[in-house]
């Protein structure tokens, strides 16, 4: 039977900043390929209120950039997974563009999702991360046209991440003809790998789309779970069976 890769989510800092290590490193003794570790920021444009939350109580327990390099860097030298540094534009411009690429690379990240930064305009991050050799992985998003998607495919990395729906995070998404059609169209497009998310949450989801997509993408089921682990339960154990029973 076909396994499909899996990339997983946490938010740096929730709960706490060792917590968030534990959790992730969970995910990843589960067989998560790929963890997105997105540093917190106030004003998101594509969350929705799991992850939002989770993004507010770090926030409000201090969390700093210099705190999600520290959890990013504990994960790469602890796991073989690939970590990606999922953050708003604002937050890297304020940090320094070339800087924060730097930083980055120093705690061996893999790559960088971010949400809100235009193709046109990104202050040189996309030279930067291919002079330091990270990824920036290109969101396609519903009703995006032919030729955006090309040219968003003529960066280094090779995986898009497809957005199932539109919206924010967390909803289910229904595995329904037109996903599969939108999966279709994007492949046409392109010779990259597909990683698909927003809404993807139970193991039926991902049975019906591991013969569409290359990569899944569960993030607020992760952060779900991370919120109902009961105080003094070992977060890295639960993480770990909860990716075991999804991908069963």
């Amino acid at each position: 039977m076909k396994k499909i890769p899996l990339m997983g989510h946490i938010i740096a800092g929730y709960p706490s900043k060792i917590s968030s290590i534990e959790a992730g490193l969970g995910i990843c003794d589960g067989g998560a390929s790929f963890l997105e570790v997105q540093f917190p920021f106030s004003d998101p444009n594509a969350d929705g209120p799991i992850i939002e939350n989770a993004c507010n109580i770090a926030l409000q327990n201090g969390f700093i950039p210099t705190d999600g390099f520290e959890i990013t860097a504990t994960l790469a030298a602890k796991t073989d997974t690939k970590i990606i540094i999922v953050t708003y534009a604002n937050i890297i411009f304020t940090y320094g563009v070339e800087k924060f690429i730097q930083k980055a690379k120093a705690c061996g990240v893999y790559g960088l999702i971010v949400p809100d930064l235009p193709f046109e305009s990104d202050e040189g991050l996309r030279a930067f991360a291919k002079s330091y050799g990270l990824y920036i992985i290109e969101l396609i998003t519903p009703h995006m046209q032919a030729e955006r998607i090309k040219k968003l495919s003529s960066t280094p990395s090779d995986l898009l991440y497809v957005v199932a729906r539109s919206g924010t995070t967390g909803s289910e998404t229904q595995i329904q003809a037109p996903l599969f059609e939108w999966i279709d169209f994007v492949r046409h497009h392109t010779q990259k790998k597909l990683a698909l998310g927003f809404g993807i949450r139970s193991h039926a989801q991902i049975q019906a789309l591991k013969d569409k997509a290359d990569i899944l993408v569960i993030g607020s089921y992760f952060v779900e779970t991370i919120t109902a682990t009961p105080p003094h339960t070992s977060l890295r154990q639960s993480l770990k069976n909860c990716v075991l029973e999804l991908f069963a």
